[in-house]
């Protein structure tokens, strides 16, 4: 093993290790720190120039901007938090154009089983035996409440992280 494909690996773990950190971190606080979305853009290009393989870094420079200016707006209309945002952009710049679509429909899965799986929970919290989960009802403001959407996105950071693994 050489040392350029050594750095790709190794980046390619901290690039797992970030999306799992930024997952817990959501989950305890509902926060993903700044310092890690932007450490995960910032060893993207050491992956890059140390990889070996084919990379389009332009258009995966393109789909980290695309990701973040969508992100943004889901922002904006109060679909999205602001850090979930920053990271979906972040780790889009490692799916690239080649890997974007499958990155965020695995992402979107996850979001929406993580979704129903909170929403039983919160009915089951509240109904008054377990059987009667179908049947009772839910808080009016249930689904304003927040989700740590970056277990979400960690799922479909290392789907990529591993197909990136494979194809090298």
């Amino acid at each position: 093993m050489t040392l350029p494909s050594i750095i790709a690996l190794l980046c390619l773990l901290a690039f797992c290790c970030l999306m799992l950190g930024a997952a817990l971190s959501d989950v305890r606080s509902l926060t993903i720190p700044n310092r890690i979305s932007v450490a995960i853009a910032l060893l993207y290009p050491a992956f890059v120039l140390s990889s070996g393989l084919p990379i389009d870094w332009l258009g995966a420079m393109m789909t980290g901007g695309a990701l973040l200016v969508v992100g943004f707006v889901l922002f904006a209309l109060g679909g999205l938090g602001g850090g979930d945002a920053k990271l979906l952009a972040a780790c889009g710049l490692w799916a690239g154009p080649d890997l974007v679509l499958p990155y965020l429909f695995l992402t979107a899965l996850t979001g929406g089983v993580m979704a129903v799986v909170l929403w039983l929970r919160h009915r089951l919290d509240k109904a008054v035996i377990p059987s009667l989960i179908m049947v009772t009802q839910s808080d009016e403001d249930f689904p304003k409440q927040p989700m740590p959407y970056a277990v979400a996105i960690a799922m479909g950071g290392l789907y990529v992280a591993f197909t990136i693994l494979r194809l090298g």
